[in-house]
């Protein structure tokens, strides 16, 4: 009981640790589930937690949607249908952080990486997110400490499947848009220079403005988290845009496993992004 004389569980009062570890372990359990292509009856799962956890379905379903906005803060998709619920606890990070060490392939991307789109049938082109005032650091401890550990910027940056799929969507998505600009000319001359190894060039795929027809020289940044998921620029990324300003856009492609969108910041880049040093290369004197 609690100081009130109501039951651990009961409306009103706070999640226990244990009652949070129990949604949590079920939540991985179903993404497995979902990875191996099983269908999932998410009300059943609720009806049959409902009672070993002392709370309603509803409050279970928004739980696991807190599970899910962990997640997309660490760069993995999520379980379709329980969209992120922000403002959770620190004991559920720590459930979180529990259940990847015992699953850790939930980490690691299929072989076979494919985008999953909304009803618009296709990846959606959508402004930047707007500047804050706040700096990333600011998020709760547990969470940054957990960010941290499982770096999403380094995990996407290995990921060579996840990035290739980025890349791949985002050239047919720049070629049908300027087919359907009457542009085809254009389209013909788009390039895919990363596609053939040739990374030095400091961008992936050449495109065209649908509207004026100017160049595009697209680098492109993807990831399952959401649009403010931190992301790696080499420095020769860096140095190729400053020195093709009007050309040069980083295409952020976010959310790719749960309805795939993106957003372009253009040069100077520091005016949209927070770039921070976080690597030096060091020659012995």
């Amino acid at each position: 009981m609690d100081a009130e004389g109501a039951a651990p569980g009961a409306k009103g009062t706070d999640w226990t640790a244990e009652q949070v570890a129990v949604v949590v372990a079920n939540y991985f359990l179903m993404l497995e589930w979902e990875r191996a292509g099983d269908k999932i009856n998410k009300a059943d799962l609720y009806r049959k937690l409902a009672p070993e956890v002392g709370r309603s379905e509803k409050s279970i379903e928004w739980k696991l949607r807190n599970v899910s906005a962990v997640l997309e803060e660490l760069g993995i998709a999520w379980i379709p249908g329980l969209l992120p619920a922000h403002n959770y606890q620190d004991s559920l990070v720590e459930s979180v952080e529990a259940q990847l060490e015992q699953h850790p392939k939930v980490l690691i991307e299929p072989v076979s990486v494919k985008p999953y789109f909304t009803s618009a049938g296709g990846p959606v082109l959508v402004p930047p997110p707007p500047f804050l005032n706040s700096n990333p650091r600011d998020d709760q401890l547990a969470l940054r400490r957990l960010i941290g550990k499982y770096d999403p910027a380094t995990r996407d940056e290995l990921n060579r499947s996840l990035g290739r799929a980025g890349e791949e969507m985002v050239f047919e998505f720049e070629y049908d848009r300027l087919c359907q600009a009457g542009r085809k000319d254009l389209a013909k001359e788009m390039d895919w220079p990363s596609d053939r190894g040739e990374d030095h060039r400091g961008y992936d795929i050449r495109s065209f403005d649908p509207h004026n027809g100017e160049e595009r020289l697209l680098e492109i940044k993807t990831t399952n988290g959401h649009a403010r998921t931190r992301f790696w620029l080499s420095r020769n990324q860096v140095e190729t845009a400053a020195l093709n300003p009007s050309a040069y856009r980083v295409r952020r492609v976010f959310h790719f496993g749960n309805g795939a969108e993106m957003f372009d910041i253009k040069p100077p880049l520091d005016a949209g992004l927070w770039l921070t040093p976080d690597k030096y290369v060091a020659v012995p004197r």
